[in-house]
């Protein structure tokens, strides 16, 4: 009878231990911004402050609905401060979600648990607190498929860095607003303070017409905050609006530790007045470029771009009978590929590669175009 009583008390004592650390998540909060509208480029800029940094969090920058849904932001995971960026199967995938392109460092895998789909991982990048990171994606149409493209700067830095292409087997699934950004401790972990910074939002139209993130709707998931959910014990414990800095005015989240306290009511709605009408990021340059006679007669050219302006989208390539590029192309080359940087030029075989001058220009992931590079073999 004893060892039966004991029995019963142990397991009742490991249920409700087991309620007690369900409770204990810091409560997750979302942002979502004003663009009520489907578009084909996301940009965002993320920072975390020191006193914001917590083990197991995930600032999440942008979150979109739409045939290709997903999100993209950074963490704080034990492997280290990760860029992470995500696409959800949808029912009307015709094939999986597959890589085209992964940066150094990346990697991919398929995830599971609230939906399916795959996921992109990248550790060696890295990131600091009290640095600001643009994060952006560009969605695009390749036959019946779409393509969706990862980018991050570093504040500190300067430097673009491409971190992953993924293609998705439907038609013209882009990105459908409003944008969302959220906060999330995904290990109960909640006497932890977590704090996100947001600015500088934009979204870019189908007719190629920029929207900047204007206002935001702030809330608590209020279905984690009542009793035996996850974040029952931290359920006065949040807070989010704008706050201001030398930087300028910014959003921000802070869920977690006992000392927080809301400011705010859930939901609340937020402001930040913007002027500029699209954004002034530093538009693509071509850093060098040559042309050289490969094997078999081949005519190939490589280049690199300077990794401090916008990152490339896409580039031209001509070639003329003149080193001023007069009259009509005797052949021109044009692609869609962010992460190229060589292409083999369609060389005619009555054509004498001495007699070919070679110009090559490239344009970012916002369409601006760089300056023309003119090549010859005695470059």
């Amino acid at each position: 009878m004893i060892e039966k009583f004991l029995m019963v008390f142990v397991a009742v004592w490991c249920l409700a231990g087991s309620l007690i650390a369900g409770q204990n998540a810091a409560p997750s909060s979302h942002l979502v911004f004003d663009d009520n509208f489907e578009g084909d480029i996301l940009i965002n800029e993320v920072r975390v402050p020191k006193s914001g940094m917590a083990m197991y969090t995930y600032y999440e920058t942008l979150g979109w609905r739409g045939g290709a849904s997903g999100y993209a932001g950074i963490q704080v995971h034990p492997r280290g401060n990760n860029f992470i960026f995500s696409i959800w199967d949808h029912k009307d995938h015709t094939a999986p979600i597959k890589a085209v392109h992964r940066g150094p460092g990346t990697i991919t895998q398929k995830f599971g648990g609230e939906g399916t789909g795959l996921k992109s991982w990248n550790f060696e990048l890295g990131w600091e607190h009290n640095t600001w990171y643009t994060l952006v994606s560009r969605s695009w149409a390749v036959g019946d498929h779409t393509f969706y493209g990862f980018w991050a700067q570093s504040g500190k830095t300067k430097k673009w860095t491409h971190l992953v292409t993924m293609d998705v087997a439907v038609k013209k699934a882009f990105f459908k607003g409003g944008t969302d950004a959220f906060i999330e401790d995904w290990l109960e972990t909640g006497k932890n303070v977590r704090t996100t910074n947001l600015r500088g939002g934009w979204k870019r139209k189908l007719n190629g017409d920029w929207h900047a993130f204007q206002s935001g709707r702030y809330s608590v998931n209020y279905w984690d905050l009542e009793p035996g959910k996850r974040s029952f014990n931290f359920k006065t414990n949040w807070n989010g609006g704008v706050s201001k800095d030398k930087t300028g005015s910014f959003y921000f989240m802070t869920a977690g530790g006992k000392g927080t306290k809301p400011s705010v009511a859930n939901p609340s709605r937020h402001k930040i007045k913007r002027k500029d009408t699209k954004p002034k990021y530093e538009a693509i340059k071509l850093k060098s470029a040559k042309l050289r006679l490969a094997k078999r007669g081949k005519l190939v050219v490589t280049w690199e771009t300077d990794s401090q302006t916008l990152p490339q989208f896409g580039y031209k390539i001509t070639g003329h009978d003149n080193p001023s590029g007069q009259g009509e192309a005797l052949f021109q080359l044009e692609s869609v590929e962010p992460h190229a940087r060589r292409a083999e030029l369609p060389m005619q075989k009555t054509l004498g590669q001495a007699q070919v001058f070679v110009r090559i220009r490239c344009f970012d992931i916002l369409d601006n175009q760089s300056p023309i590079l003119s090549l010859n073999l005695d470059d």
